[in-house]
């Protein structure tokens, strides 16, 4: 009997160490995942894809990455709210977007980053333009493109 006991929890423990390595594999391949997804967004955010295909670029617009291309509106055909500062951005893409995110910082005299601001929309279509106006309170200068993303 002794024998069998013996053999029984060493098939226990042989199985907790089995499911303990499938957990470890397991969350290192999600990490690896999402760390490689991180490193794409970075990429995206920052614009810094090499853009392939430009034939579904607007005119007047400039291809941000493979899906998503945008220009600033003229000044002058858009209004701010009262007593607030605005700027006005159009975006196009070329499969759609769930979900639209922009952002602009905000800059004073000096070149000092001094906040943001950003907008979002949903369900852009495939071909679709949306059109962003940032409003925003506070003491700057200019804003800067900072980011978009669509997902």
């Amino acid at each position: 009997m002794s024998d069998s006991k013996s053999s029984g929890c060493g098939g226990v423990i042989g199985g907790v160490f089995l499911t303990l390595g499938v957990i470890v594999v397991g969350f290192v391949g999600c990490v690896a995942m999402v760390g490689n997804n991180y490193n794409n967004l970075e990429n995206e955010s920052t614009g810094n894809v090499v853009v392939k295909d430009t034939s579904w670029v607007l005119d007047g617009f400039k291809a941000y990455n493979n899906n998503v291309a945008y220009k600033w509106s003229k000044s002058g055909t858009y209004k701010c709210s009262y007593g607030q500062s605005c700027i006005q951005m159009e975006v196009v893409s070329k499969n759609g977007c769930g979900s639209l995110y922009a952002e602009l910082t905000k800059h004073d005299a000096n070149g000092n980053n001094v906040g943001y601001t950003n907008e979002t929309t949903t369900n852009l279509q495939p071909g679709g333009k949306a059109i962003l106006l940032f409003n925003t309170y506070g003491d700057f200068d200019t804003f800067r493109f900072s980011k978009i993303s669509c997902r």
